[in-house]
């Protein structure tokens, strides 16, 4: 129909409402949780006996000489979980007059979804001086039933300032290629990387670092001469959990510590760590008669996350 220019200006231009709600870019699924072992926890916490490896051999220099055998050593780690929720409410007069379309609720609930998703990045990160996650304190049961909690071994650390030609001198960097075959030697020294196949941990590594240290990757002369890994590391960039140089990354820009300019990468074997979770998130939809019959939309869920073997778990700082 025609404007009726005979109409006044705010008869012939009246404004327009969209039906739908345009929703806010975010995160809406884990990135790393690919890169863990998930098991059921199905108590208050689950524990994983360790068997430590032997080292007793000795030469028999007497044909009827005590054997003198040695105690074998065993410890236990354990995964424990939390509970969490995400709760909303929807008034129902507010959300009749809100002037679109689409109810509040729907995207609401997918908005609770992604948040939950990305709380599990956070837990398996983890924060120093808290239970859990690669960062923090790990559960350690004694024989005796006695329980620590054992802080991040800072023994397993890349070096800030590492480069091939200078060592562990010079000024800090970021994440390089000399960093990488750095930290794949010393998890090698350590029999946690196989280079021949000849050790018991098959399962692959992980690297979570950020979207600063895929860009820094990626101008490195060393990885750049190498068409494969840039085509790869460009893969990482774009949000796709990829293999490169042994290492399968995924990124993370919300998660990993940063202080004094300097932030930390994590690096880790599957095997040396664990994702527990007693409920993975479930929702719940209510009407509550005593808040004027308004909906409710709750997430619940129950998770923890916790280090096994600590020198499966390396600490790569980097600048920028």
């Amino acid at each position: 129909m025609a404007n009726n220019l005979s109409l006044p200006a705010v008869e012939s231009y009246r404004p327009e409402f969209e039906d739908r709600y345009d929703v806010e870019f975010q995160q809406v699924r884990s990135r790393s949780i690919g890169l863990c072992d998930q098991v059921a926890v199905n108590g208050e916490y689950r524990e994983f006996p360790l068997a430590n490896k032997t080292d007793t051999i000795s030469e028999i220099t007497d044909l009827y000489g005590e054997t003198s055998p040695d105690v074998a050593t065993f410890g236990k780690r354990r995964v424990t979980t939390s509970p969490f929720k995400s709760p909303l409410i929807f008034d129902r007069v507010t959300e009749k007059k809100f002037g679109t379309g689409e109810s509040q609720i729907p995207v609401s609930i997918a908005n609770q979804k992604a948040e939950a998703a990305r709380h599990m990045d956070k837990i398996i990160v983890g924060a120093a001086g808290k239970n859990g996650g690669l960062l923090g304190n790990a559960i350690e049961v004694a024989a005796n039933g006695v329980v620590s909690y054992p802080a991040f071994d800072s023994t397993y650390t890349i070096p800030v300032n590492y480069d091939f030609a200078a060592g562990a001198a010079g000024a800090d960097k970021g994440m390089s290629y000399d960093k990488l075959m750095k930290l794949r030697t010393e998890l090698s020294k350590l029999d946690v990387m196989s280079q021949d196949g000849s050790t018991n941990n098959p399962s692959p590594f992980g690297l979570i670092l950020s979207s600063d240290q895929v860009l820094q990757l990626l101008q490195d002369e060393k990885i750049r001469n190498r068409d494969q890994a840039s085509a790869l590391l460009e893969q990482v960039a774009s949000g796709i959990l990829t293999d490169v140089m042994g290492f399968t990354m995924s990124v993370d820009d919300n998660n990993l510590p940063e202080a004094g300019g300097v932030k930390t990468c994590v690096a880790f074997h599957k095997g040396s760590v664990k994702f527990g979770y007693n409920e993975m998130p479930v929702h719940e939809l209510d009407r509550l008669p005593t808040k004027n019959h308004s909906v409710q939309s709750v997430f619940y869920w129950d998770w923890g996350f916790s280090r096994i073997w600590d020198k499966g778990v390396f600490k790569v700082p980097c600048i920028g």
